[in-house]
């Protein structure tokens, strides 16, 4: 039987032939270079969708979707941890598009994944000016918070998990992030409850499973 993976992957890989024979008629433009761009990202080939949808950027400077492309392109980028090459690019937009916060939580994660913690925290703060109600920056400012800040910010770390955790009370990542927290604050029997139920929703999660493995050499340590 084939799977659904590889099944998925054959229609792709067909669409992505029809819409180079349509560009190579010259019957495509720039839905079809968009397309292509699409398909290339789902194949999880980042360079050859940037290619297209850079193709597509100088040709039709006028598309309606431009802002779209650039944002994927940026986000193509961070998935392959070109993180020198993302960076200018994000500030360049973010300099047009100030109260985007796609563009926000991208610079957030680039700064976190290269190690400056404070500057993410900051950055997922002013994503949350903007949409106060974003429960990717309250759970992402919540887990900097309870890993790289010090016990004053724990009440900021603990607001911002609660809301993201009352929202979708079994969200794995939200409950991982309230369980490192409560860990932190020395909340053991709360902490575990919250891990375990992440580990639950998320049974193959590597990050969660290794928050757990933390917990538990410390409470040992006890």
């Amino acid at each position: 039987m084939v799977s659904s993976d590889t099944e998925r992957e054959r229609l792709i890989l067909e669409r992505i032939l029809s819409l180079k024979q349509m560009l190579k008629d010259e019957q495509g433009g720039p839905l079809e270079l968009h397309e292509l761009g699409i398909c290339y990202y789902y194949l999880q080939n980042y360079e050859q969708a940037r290619a297209y949808w850079d193709q597509l950027i100088d040709a039709y400077p006028d598309y309606v979707e431009l802002g779209t492309i650039h944002a994927l392109n940026v986000f193509c980028l961070i998935q392959e941890e070109l993180w020198s090459d993302a960076e200018p690019l994000l500030h360049e937009r973010l300099s047009r598009y100030p109260t985007d916060t796609r563009l926000h939580a991208m610079l957030a994660y680039l700064l976190e994944r290269t190690g400056r913690y404070t500057e993410s925290m900051d950055r997922h703060r002013r994503v949350l000016e903007i949409d106060p109600d974003n429960l990717n920056s309250l759970n992402s400012l919540g887990y900097l918070l309870a890993m790289h800040g010090g016990p004053d910010d724990y009440d900021e770390a603990a607001r911002c998990l609660t809301r993201a955790v009352r929202e979708k009370p079994d969200h794995p990542a939200y409950l991982d992030s309230l369980g490192v927290l409560l860990a932190r604050q020395g909340d053991r029997d709360r902490a575990q409850k919250a891990l375990y139920r992440a580990l639950r929703g998320a049974p193959e999660n590597q990050e969660i499973m290794d928050h757990i493995r933390s917990f538990l050499i410390k409470s040992e340590e006890r």
